[in-house]
């Protein structure tokens, strides 16, 4: 039975490891609490929002309960079976749940992340928590908006961290709030995300192509006509405009009425 509990304590040290949180007062076993929770069980409500609440015991007390008394196990494993929730599964026997989808969200708003939920043998896996996300697209929204908050969760976290760090810490702890602004920058890229600044571009050069205009007689037919000639800004050479093949600079741009 201690095997089958472990794992479901290992978000609630998560959670109860960060700074500020207040530690919970112990809850000292008896059977009139054993048998309301155990009847809870059977009703369906998950162990972990069942250790949320006042006057209850933590999810590290429970599992101690059930290996220091063989009757309190037996009684516990038969109302998970009773809940839908055997021992040692990964998530829930039912399909999706609002109830489900809002304890998700709770924990994704105190910082716990999809992995560790997943992992929590009250709880779907990560794998059924992503089939949720693709098939339902209001679990999407709420899971993005869970991000969304876990990710000023983890900033405000930092703050905290770095404001109390010491010459002694402060290696490490830029170490690990390098790789915290990376991953609030996933969480949440339009609020987080270092913004890209591209390169200062020096000034445009812009040239000047002076045209020069002649007047010439046709020799054939006596009239007279303009001829226009054009630098060419690659070569250096001036080139007549009436010259079979000839095409104007690249990028030249002609004033109006030229």
């Amino acid at each position: 039975m201690a095997e089958d509990l472990d794992p479901a304590v290992a978000p609630a040290r998560g959670r109860g490891s960060r700074k500020g949180v207040k530690h919970r007062k112990h809850v000292r076993y008896s059977p009139e609490l054993a048998v309301r929770l155990c009847k809870r069980l059977a009703r369906g409500e998950l162990l972990h929002h069942i250790t949320r609440g006042r006057g209850m015991p933590s999810n590290e007390a429970v599992a101690k309960w059930a290996r220091e008394k063989p009757d309190f196990k037996e009684a516990l494993l038969a109302a998970r079976r009773a809940g839908g929730r055997p021992a040692g599964t990964r998530g829930p026997a039912f399909t999706f749940s609002e109830e489900v989808a809002d304890e998700i969200f709770e924990r994704l708003c105190e910082g716990e992340s999809l992995t560790r939920i997943g992992r929590d043998p009250t709880m779907p896996s990560l794998s059924t928590i992503f089939k949720w996300r693709r098939r339902i697209p209001g679990f999407e929204k709420t899971v993005e908006l869970g991000m969304r908050i876990r990710a000023e969760v983890l900033a405000d976290d930092g703050g905290e961290k770095a404001d109390a760090a010491t010459p002694e810490t402060a290696y490490l702890l830029n170490v690990q709030l390098t790789h915290r602004r990376w991953h609030v920058g996933v969480l949440a890229p339009r609020v987080f995300r270092p913004k890209m600044s591209e390169p200062q571009k020096g000034p445009e050069t812009v040239k000047t192509l002076f045209r020069h205009f002649e007047v010439e007689v046709d020799p054939e037919t006596g009239k007279k006509k303009v001829v226009a000639w054009t630098p060419n800004p690659e070569t250096g050479q001036v080139e007549r405009e009436d010259t079979p093949g000839w095409r104007p600079p690249a990028g030249c741009l002609r004033l109006p009425g030229g």
